[in-house]
Protein backbone atom coordinates (compact mmCIF):
# COMPACT_ATOMS: atom_id res chain seq x y z
CA UNK A 1 0.00 0.00 0.00
CA UNK A 2 3.00 2.30 0.56
CA UNK A 3 3.51 4.64 -2.37
CA UNK A 4 7.04 6.01 -2.70
CA UNK A 5 8.15 8.61 -5.23
CA UNK A 6 11.94 8.55 -5.65
CA UNK A 7 14.48 9.60 -8.23
CA UNK A 8 17.64 7.62 -8.89
CA UNK A 9 20.40 7.61 -11.49
CA UNK A 10 20.92 3.83 -11.41
CA UNK A 11 18.24 1.17 -10.97
CA UNK A 12 18.43 -2.60 -11.43
CA UNK A 13 15.57 -4.04 -13.45
CA UNK A 14 14.34 -7.10 -15.32
CA UNK A 15 12.79 -6.58 -18.73
CA UNK A 16 10.09 -9.09 -19.52
CA UNK A 17 9.21 -7.84 -22.99
CA UNK A 18 5.50 -8.53 -22.55
CA UNK A 19 3.22 -6.48 -24.74
CA UNK A 20 -0.41 -6.59 -25.75
CA UNK A 21 -0.29 -4.37 -28.80
CA UNK A 22 2.18 -2.81 -31.20
CA UNK A 23 3.75 0.40 -29.95
CA UNK A 24 3.54 3.67 -31.78
CA UNK A 25 7.16 4.78 -31.98
CA UNK A 26 6.44 8.11 -33.68
CA UNK A 27 4.17 9.66 -31.05
CA UNK A 28 5.12 11.78 -28.06
CA UNK A 29 3.75 10.19 -24.89
CA UNK A 30 2.53 12.27 -21.96
CA UNK A 31 1.97 10.95 -18.44
CA UNK A 32 -1.75 10.25 -18.89
CA UNK A 33 -1.15 8.25 -22.06
CA UNK A 34 1.59 6.22 -20.41
CA UNK A 35 -0.69 5.40 -17.47
CA UNK A 36 -3.54 4.39 -19.74
CA UNK A 37 -1.28 2.19 -21.86
CA UNK A 38 0.17 0.54 -18.75
CA UNK A 39 -3.29 -0.32 -17.40
CA UNK A 40 -4.63 -1.59 -20.73
CA UNK A 41 -1.62 -3.89 -21.21
CA UNK A 42 -1.10 -5.05 -17.64
CA UNK A 43 -1.62 -8.76 -16.83
CA UNK A 44 -2.39 -7.73 -13.24
CA UNK A 45 -5.28 -5.58 -14.40
CA UNK A 46 -6.61 -8.38 -16.62
CA UNK A 47 -6.42 -10.91 -13.78
CA UNK A 48 -8.30 -8.56 -11.47
CA UNK A 49 -10.93 -7.97 -14.15
CA UNK A 50 -11.49 -11.72 -14.36
CA UNK A 51 -11.69 -11.98 -10.57
CA UNK A 52 -14.23 -9.15 -10.50
CA UNK A 53 -16.25 -10.91 -13.20
CA UNK A 54 -16.33 -14.05 -11.04
CA UNK A 55 -17.60 -12.04 -8.07
CA UNK A 56 -20.31 -10.53 -10.23
CA UNK A 57 -21.36 -13.99 -11.40
CA UNK A 58 -21.47 -15.19 -7.78
CA UNK A 59 -23.74 -12.27 -6.90
CA UNK A 60 -26.15 -13.20 -9.71
CA UNK A 61 -26.07 -16.80 -8.52
CA UNK A 62 -26.93 -15.71 -4.96
CA UNK A 63 -29.96 -13.78 -6.24
CA UNK A 64 -31.21 -16.77 -8.25
CA UNK A 65 -30.95 -18.99 -5.17
CA UNK A 66 -34.15 -17.32 -3.92
CA UNK A 67 -36.11 -18.78 -6.84
CA UNK A 68 -37.62 -22.29 -6.76
CA UNK A 69 -35.62 -25.15 -8.19
CA UNK A 70 -37.10 -27.14 -11.08
CA UNK A 71 -35.90 -30.45 -12.49
CA UNK A 72 -37.25 -33.00 -14.95
CA UNK A 73 -36.46 -36.66 -15.47
CA UNK A 74 -37.05 -39.27 -18.15
CA UNK A 75 -36.26 -42.95 -17.72
CA UNK A 76 -36.51 -46.12 -19.79
CA UNK A 77 -36.18 -49.69 -18.55
CA UNK A 78 -36.24 -53.08 -20.28
CA UNK A 79 -36.76 -56.31 -18.34
CA UNK A 80 -35.81 -59.83 -19.50
CA UNK A 81 -36.49 -63.02 -17.61
CA UNK A 82 -37.79 -62.86 -14.05
CA UNK A 83 -38.69 -59.30 -13.13
CA UNK A 84 -41.45 -57.24 -11.58
CA UNK A 85 -44.48 -56.52 -13.75
CA UNK A 86 -45.25 -52.79 -13.26
CA UNK A 87 -48.88 -53.42 -14.15
CA UNK A 88 -49.60 -56.08 -11.47
CA UNK A 89 -46.58 -55.50 -9.25
CA UNK A 90 -45.86 -59.27 -9.29
CA UNK A 91 -42.93 -61.30 -10.56
CA UNK A 92 -43.20 -62.56 -14.12
CA UNK A 93 -40.93 -64.16 -16.65
CA UNK A 94 -41.92 -62.05 -19.63
CA UNK A 95 -39.92 -59.38 -21.45
CA UNK A 96 -41.10 -55.86 -20.64
CA UNK A 97 -40.40 -52.27 -21.64
CA UNK A 98 -41.31 -49.29 -19.42
CA UNK A 99 -40.87 -45.53 -19.44
CA UNK A 100 -41.11 -42.98 -16.64
CA UNK A 101 -41.45 -39.20 -16.74
CA UNK A 102 -41.25 -36.75 -13.85
CA UNK A 103 -41.17 -33.04 -13.06
CA UNK A 104 -40.18 -31.82 -9.57
CA UNK A 105 -40.00 -28.35 -7.99
CA UNK A 106 -38.69 -27.24 -4.60
CA UNK A 107 -38.28 -24.01 -2.69
CA UNK A 108 -36.68 -22.99 0.57
CA UNK A 109 -39.31 -21.23 2.65
CA UNK A 110 -37.12 -20.31 5.63
CA UNK A 111 -33.55 -21.12 6.63
CA UNK A 112 -32.77 -18.49 9.22
CA UNK A 113 -32.24 -15.71 6.62
CA UNK A 114 -29.15 -17.49 5.27
CA UNK A 115 -30.16 -16.79 1.67
CA UNK A 116 -30.65 -13.08 2.35
CA UNK A 117 -27.35 -12.80 4.19
CA UNK A 118 -25.52 -14.66 1.42
CA UNK A 119 -27.03 -12.32 -1.18
CA UNK A 120 -25.98 -9.24 0.77
CA UNK A 121 -22.47 -10.62 1.28
CA UNK A 122 -22.18 -11.43 -2.43
CA UNK A 123 -23.24 -7.91 -3.35
CA UNK A 124 -20.61 -6.40 -1.04
CA UNK A 125 -18.02 -8.81 -2.43
CA UNK A 126 -18.90 -7.63 -5.93
CA UNK A 127 -18.44 -4.01 -4.88
CA UNK A 128 -15.20 -4.94 -3.17
CA UNK A 129 -14.01 -6.49 -6.41
CA UNK A 130 -14.66 -3.19 -8.15
CA UNK A 131 -12.59 -1.40 -5.51
CA UNK A 132 -9.85 -4.01 -5.92
CA UNK A 133 -9.85 -3.30 -9.66
CA UNK A 134 -9.49 0.40 -8.94
CA UNK A 135 -6.69 -0.33 -6.47
CA UNK A 136 -4.76 -2.36 -9.04
CA UNK A 137 -5.16 0.36 -11.66
CA UNK A 138 -4.10 3.06 -9.18
CA UNK A 139 -1.01 1.07 -8.20
CA UNK A 140 -0.07 0.62 -11.85
CA UNK A 141 -0.61 4.35 -12.43
CA UNK A 142 1.61 5.23 -9.46
CA UNK A 143 4.34 2.88 -10.66
CA UNK A 144 4.11 4.49 -14.08
CA UNK A 145 4.21 7.95 -12.49
CA UNK A 146 7.40 7.05 -10.63
CA UNK A 147 9.09 5.55 -13.70
CA UNK A 148 7.92 8.44 -15.91
CA UNK A 149 9.46 11.11 -13.69
CA UNK A 150 12.64 9.05 -13.25
CA UNK A 151 12.96 8.95 -17.03
CA UNK A 152 12.19 12.67 -17.25
CA UNK A 153 14.89 13.38 -14.67
CA UNK A 154 17.39 11.25 -16.58
CA UNK A 155 16.60 13.13 -19.81
CA UNK A 156 17.02 16.43 -17.97
CA UNK A 157 20.43 15.42 -16.61
CA UNK A 158 21.41 14.37 -20.13
CA UNK A 159 20.66 17.89 -21.38
CA UNK A 160 22.69 19.35 -18.51
CA UNK A 161 25.59 17.00 -19.22
CA UNK A 162 25.66 18.00 -22.89
CA UNK A 163 25.56 21.68 -22.01
CA UNK A 164 28.38 21.13 -19.54
CA UNK A 165 30.41 19.34 -22.22
CA UNK A 166 29.83 22.18 -24.70
CA UNK A 167 30.99 24.72 -22.11
CA UNK A 168 34.12 22.68 -21.39
CA UNK A 169 34.91 22.44 -25.10
CA UNK A 170 34.55 26.20 -25.46
CA UNK A 171 36.75 26.80 -22.41
CA UNK A 172 39.40 24.48 -23.85
CA UNK A 173 39.35 26.36 -27.17
CA UNK A 174 39.77 29.65 -25.34
CA UNK A 175 42.54 28.19 -23.18
CA UNK A 176 44.53 27.00 -26.17
CA UNK A 177 44.10 30.37 -27.87
CA UNK A 178 45.25 32.16 -24.73
CA UNK A 179 48.26 29.81 -24.43
CA UNK A 180 49.18 30.72 -28.01
CA UNK A 181 49.07 34.38 -26.99
CA UNK A 182 51.12 33.62 -23.90
CA UNK A 183 48.32 34.41 -21.46
CA UNK A 184 48.00 30.83 -20.15
CA UNK A 185 50.47 28.06 -19.49
CA UNK A 186 50.46 24.41 -20.52
CA UNK A 187 49.32 23.37 -17.04
CA UNK A 188 46.12 25.38 -17.40
CA UNK A 189 45.38 23.81 -20.78
CA UNK A 190 46.08 20.34 -19.40
CA UNK A 191 43.61 21.04 -16.58
CA UNK A 192 40.99 22.08 -19.13
CA UNK A 193 41.61 18.91 -21.14
CA UNK A 194 41.16 16.84 -17.97
CA UNK A 195 37.92 18.68 -17.29
CA UNK A 196 36.71 17.93 -20.81
CA UNK A 197 37.56 14.24 -20.41
CA UNK A 198 35.67 14.12 -17.11
CA UNK A 199 32.62 15.75 -18.72
CA UNK A 200 32.76 13.26 -21.61
CA UNK A 201 32.83 10.39 -19.10
CA UNK A 202 29.92 11.93 -17.19
CA UNK A 203 27.94 12.25 -20.43
CA UNK A 204 28.50 8.57 -21.21
CA UNK A 205 27.36 7.60 -17.73
CA UNK A 206 24.25 9.78 -17.98
CA UNK A 207 23.42 8.33 -21.42
CA UNK A 208 23.55 4.82 -19.96
CA UNK A 209 21.29 5.92 -17.13
CA UNK A 210 18.80 7.33 -19.65
CA UNK A 211 18.63 3.93 -21.35
CA UNK A 212 18.12 2.25 -17.97
CA UNK A 213 15.29 4.60 -16.99
CA UNK A 214 13.69 4.18 -20.42
CA UNK A 215 13.72 0.39 -20.02
CA UNK A 216 12.24 0.73 -16.54
CA UNK A 217 9.35 2.80 -17.88
CA UNK A 218 8.82 0.30 -20.70
CA UNK A 219 8.75 -2.52 -18.17
CA UNK A 220 6.11 -0.81 -16.05
CA UNK A 221 4.03 0.00 -19.14
CA UNK A 222 4.51 -3.46 -20.72
CA UNK A 223 5.80 -1.54 -23.72
CA UNK A 224 7.85 -3.35 -26.41
CA UNK A 225 11.48 -3.06 -25.22
CA UNK A 226 12.89 -2.86 -28.73
CA UNK A 227 10.63 0.06 -29.73
CA UNK A 228 11.54 3.70 -29.17
CA UNK A 229 9.65 5.59 -26.46
CA UNK A 230 9.52 9.38 -26.50
CA UNK A 231 7.90 11.20 -23.60
CA UNK A 232 6.72 14.75 -23.18
CA UNK A 233 9.03 16.32 -20.59
CA UNK A 234 7.52 19.80 -20.89
CA UNK A 235 4.09 19.04 -19.45
CA UNK A 236 4.11 20.28 -15.87
CA UNK A 237 1.85 21.67 -13.15
CA UNK A 238 1.86 25.45 -12.88
CA UNK A 239 3.87 26.49 -9.82
CA UNK A 240 1.67 28.41 -7.36
CA UNK A 241 2.84 31.44 -5.39
CA UNK A 242 2.38 29.52 -2.13
CA UNK A 243 2.02 25.75 -1.70
CA UNK A 244 -0.02 24.69 1.32
CA UNK A 245 -2.18 21.64 1.90
CA UNK A 246 -4.17 20.97 5.09
CA UNK A 247 -3.43 17.48 6.38
CA UNK A 248 -6.78 16.93 8.11
CA UNK A 249 -8.81 17.79 5.01
CA UNK A 250 -6.74 15.53 2.78
CA UNK A 251 -6.92 12.66 5.30
CA UNK A 252 -10.72 12.89 5.51
CA UNK A 253 -11.08 12.72 1.74
CA UNK A 254 -8.56 9.88 1.46
CA UNK A 255 -10.41 7.84 4.09
CA UNK A 256 -13.60 8.12 2.08
CA UNK A 257 -12.20 7.58 -1.40
CA UNK A 258 -9.10 5.37 -1.30
CA UNK A 259 -9.73 1.73 -2.31
CA UNK A 260 -7.64 0.52 0.66
CA UNK A 261 -9.96 1.93 3.33
CA UNK A 262 -13.12 1.15 1.38
CA UNK A 263 -12.06 -2.48 0.92
CA UNK A 264 -11.19 -2.93 4.60
CA UNK A 265 -14.56 -1.43 5.56
CA UNK A 266 -16.31 -3.85 3.19
CA UNK A 267 -14.39 -6.72 4.78
CA UNK A 268 -15.93 -5.77 8.12
CA UNK A 269 -19.43 -5.75 6.62
CA UNK A 270 -18.87 -9.14 4.99
CA UNK A 271 -17.60 -10.55 8.29
CA UNK A 272 -20.76 -9.30 10.04
CA UNK A 273 -22.95 -11.04 7.48
CA UNK A 274 -20.90 -14.23 7.76
CA UNK A 275 -21.47 -14.19 11.53
CA UNK A 276 -25.23 -13.70 11.00
CA UNK A 277 -25.24 -16.61 8.56
CA UNK A 278 -23.44 -18.82 11.07
CA UNK A 279 -26.02 -17.94 13.76
CA UNK A 280 -28.85 -18.61 11.29
CA UNK A 281 -27.78 -22.27 11.09
CA UNK A 282 -29.06 -22.69 14.65
CA UNK A 283 -32.63 -22.03 13.49
CA UNK A 284 -34.98 -24.60 11.94
CA UNK A 285 -35.28 -24.66 8.16
CA UNK A 286 -38.49 -25.17 6.22
CA UNK A 287 -38.70 -26.25 2.60
CA UNK A 288 -41.54 -27.30 0.30
CA UNK A 289 -41.59 -29.42 -2.82
CA UNK A 290 -44.07 -30.61 -5.43
CA UNK A 291 -43.87 -33.18 -8.15
CA UNK A 292 -45.79 -34.76 -10.99
CA UNK A 293 -44.99 -37.95 -12.85
CA UNK A 294 -46.36 -40.66 -15.14
CA UNK A 295 -45.24 -43.91 -16.73
CA UNK A 296 -45.76 -46.29 -19.65
CA UNK A 297 -45.52 -50.12 -19.59
CA UNK A 298 -45.53 -52.70 -22.35
CA UNK A 299 -45.23 -56.50 -22.49
CA UNK A 300 -43.04 -57.14 -25.51
CA UNK A 301 -44.99 -60.33 -26.37
CA UNK A 302 -48.46 -58.85 -26.04
CA UNK A 303 -50.26 -55.78 -27.28
CA UNK A 304 -50.28 -52.87 -24.78
CA UNK A 305 -52.62 -50.02 -23.95
CA UNK A 306 -52.03 -46.95 -26.06
CA UNK A 307 -49.19 -44.72 -24.91
CA UNK A 308 -51.38 -41.62 -24.63
CA UNK A 309 -53.96 -43.44 -22.47
CA UNK A 310 -51.30 -44.86 -20.12
CA UNK A 311 -49.54 -41.50 -20.00
CA UNK A 312 -52.78 -39.89 -18.82
CA UNK A 313 -54.02 -42.67 -16.53
CA UNK A 314 -50.68 -43.17 -14.74
CA UNK A 315 -50.20 -39.52 -13.73
CA UNK A 316 -49.25 -39.13 -10.07
CA UNK A 317 -48.89 -35.90 -8.09
CA UNK A 318 -47.15 -35.08 -4.83
CA UNK A 319 -46.85 -32.13 -2.46
CA UNK A 320 -44.63 -32.12 0.60
CA UNK A 321 -43.14 -29.88 3.24
CA UNK A 322 -40.00 -30.56 5.23
CA UNK A 323 -39.05 -29.02 8.58
CA UNK A 324 -35.49 -29.61 9.76
CA UNK A 325 -34.62 -28.74 13.36
CA UNK A 326 -30.92 -28.77 14.36
CA UNK A 327 -30.62 -30.47 17.76
CA UNK A 328 -27.03 -31.60 18.08
CA UNK A 329 -24.25 -31.65 15.53
CA UNK A 330 -21.08 -32.19 17.49
CA UNK A 331 -20.95 -28.52 18.51
CA UNK A 332 -19.88 -27.66 14.94
CA UNK A 333 -22.39 -24.83 14.56
CA UNK A 334 -21.34 -23.17 17.82
CA UNK A 335 -17.67 -23.56 16.92
CA UNK A 336 -18.32 -21.96 13.56
CA UNK A 337 -20.00 -19.01 15.29
CA UNK A 338 -16.92 -18.55 17.48
CA UNK A 339 -14.67 -18.57 14.40
CA UNK A 340 -16.85 -16.07 12.55
CA UNK A 341 -16.98 -13.76 15.57
CA UNK A 342 -13.19 -13.84 15.78
CA UNK A 343 -12.98 -13.15 12.04
CA UNK A 344 -15.20 -10.09 12.56
CA UNK A 345 -12.95 -8.79 15.33
CA UNK A 346 -9.88 -9.44 13.19
CA UNK A 347 -11.31 -7.58 10.20
CA UNK A 348 -12.22 -4.70 12.51
CA UNK A 349 -8.62 -4.46 13.69
CA UNK A 350 -7.40 -4.66 10.11
CA UNK A 351 -9.69 -1.77 9.21
CA UNK A 352 -8.32 0.32 12.08
CA UNK A 353 -4.77 -0.51 11.02
CA UNK A 354 -5.53 0.42 7.41
CA UNK A 355 -6.98 3.76 8.48
CA UNK A 356 -3.90 4.47 10.59
CA UNK A 357 -1.55 3.60 7.72
CA UNK A 358 -3.49 5.74 5.28
CA UNK A 359 -3.49 8.69 7.70
CA UNK A 360 0.29 8.44 8.17
CA UNK A 361 0.82 7.97 4.45
CA UNK A 362 -1.27 11.01 3.56
CA UNK A 363 0.33 13.17 6.23
CA UNK A 364 3.79 12.20 4.97
CA UNK A 365 2.78 12.99 1.39
CA UNK A 366 1.51 16.44 2.40
CA UNK A 367 4.70 17.14 4.36
CA UNK A 368 6.77 15.99 1.37
CA UNK A 369 4.76 18.26 -0.94
CA UNK A 370 5.21 21.34 1.22
CA UNK A 371 8.87 20.50 1.74
CA UNK A 372 9.46 19.89 -1.97
CA UNK A 373 7.93 23.27 -2.75
CA UNK A 374 10.29 25.03 -0.34
CA UNK A 375 13.25 23.05 -1.66
CA UNK A 376 12.35 24.04 -5.19
CA UNK A 377 12.31 27.73 -4.31
CA UNK A 378 15.69 27.46 -2.59
CA UNK A 379 17.15 25.44 -5.48
CA UNK A 380 15.97 28.11 -7.92
CA UNK A 381 17.74 30.80 -5.90
CA UNK A 382 20.85 28.64 -5.73
CA UNK A 383 20.94 28.20 -9.51
CA UNK A 384 20.63 31.95 -9.98
CA UNK A 385 23.54 32.57 -7.60
CA UNK A 386 25.72 29.80 -9.07
CA UNK A 387 25.08 31.04 -12.60
CA UNK A 388 26.15 34.55 -11.64
CA UNK A 389 29.24 33.17 -9.93
CA UNK A 390 30.15 31.09 -12.98
CA UNK A 391 29.85 34.09 -15.33
CA UNK A 392 32.12 36.11 -13.04
CA UNK A 393 34.60 33.24 -12.82
CA UNK A 394 34.60 32.81 -16.58
CA UNK A 395 35.34 36.50 -17.11
CA UNK A 396 38.14 36.40 -14.54
CA UNK A 397 39.60 33.33 -16.21
CA UNK A 398 39.61 35.10 -19.57
CA UNK A 399 41.39 38.04 -17.94
CA UNK A 400 43.99 35.71 -16.43
CA UNK A 401 42.83 36.32 -12.85
CA UNK A 402 41.52 32.77 -12.21
CA UNK A 403 43.03 29.33 -12.66
CA UNK A 404 41.49 26.55 -14.74
CA UNK A 405 40.96 24.48 -11.59
CA UNK A 406 38.92 27.25 -9.96
CA UNK A 407 36.87 27.62 -13.15
CA UNK A 408 36.18 23.88 -13.15
CA UNK A 409 35.07 24.02 -9.52
CA UNK A 410 32.65 26.86 -10.25
CA UNK A 411 31.34 25.03 -13.32
CA UNK A 412 30.74 21.83 -11.31
CA UNK A 413 28.90 23.80 -8.64
CA UNK A 414 26.60 25.27 -11.30
CA UNK A 415 25.95 21.84 -12.78
CA UNK A 416 25.15 20.43 -9.35
CA UNK A 417 22.80 23.34 -8.60
CA UNK A 418 20.94 22.87 -11.90
CA UNK A 419 20.62 19.13 -11.27
CA UNK A 420 19.31 19.85 -7.77
CA UNK A 421 16.73 22.26 -9.19
CA UNK A 422 15.63 19.68 -11.76
CA UNK A 423 15.27 17.05 -9.04
CA UNK A 424 13.36 19.45 -6.78
CA UNK A 425 11.06 20.45 -9.64
CA UNK A 426 10.19 16.88 -10.60
CA UNK A 427 9.84 15.83 -6.97
CA UNK A 428 7.34 18.62 -6.41
CA UNK A 429 5.48 17.64 -9.59
CA UNK A 430 5.23 14.01 -8.44
CA UNK A 431 4.17 14.94 -4.90
CA UNK A 432 1.57 17.33 -6.31
CA UNK A 433 0.08 14.49 -8.35
CA UNK A 434 0.12 12.14 -5.35
CA UNK A 435 -1.56 14.61 -2.98
CA UNK A 436 -4.20 15.35 -5.62
CA UNK A 437 -4.86 11.61 -5.72
CA UNK A 438 -5.37 11.60 -1.97
CA UNK A 439 -7.76 14.53 -2.42
CA UNK A 440 -9.97 12.33 -4.56
CA UNK A 441 -8.75 13.50 -7.98
CA UNK A 442 -8.24 10.40 -10.18
CA UNK A 443 -4.72 9.70 -11.34
CA UNK A 444 -6.05 8.89 -14.79
CA UNK A 445 -8.51 11.43 -16.14
CA UNK A 446 -11.27 10.34 -18.46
Amino acid sequence: MKRVITFAFIAGLTVFGVRAQEADTARMWNLQECMRYAIENSPRAVRQQLASANLKASYHEAILQHLPSLSGSVGVSAGFGRNVDPGSNTYTTVNTLSNSYGLNAGITVFNGLQLINNTRASKISKLRGEEAQKQVEDNISLETLNAYFNFTYALGTLTLAREQLDASQENLRQGRRMMTLGLKGAADVAQLEATLAADEYNLTKVQNNVKTMELKLKEVMNYPPEAALKIDTAQRFAVPAVETAEVSEVVDVAMATLPDTRMSMMDVRIAKLDLSTAKARLFPSLSASAGIGTSYYKNLKQSATDFSKQFKDNISKSLSANLSVPIFGGWSRQTNIVRKRNDLRSSGQTHIETQRKVAIEVEQAVLDLNGAYSERLQAEKQVHARLLAYKVAQRKYQEGLLSALDLQTTSNQLLEARATLLNAELTWQAKRKLVDYYKGIPLLSE
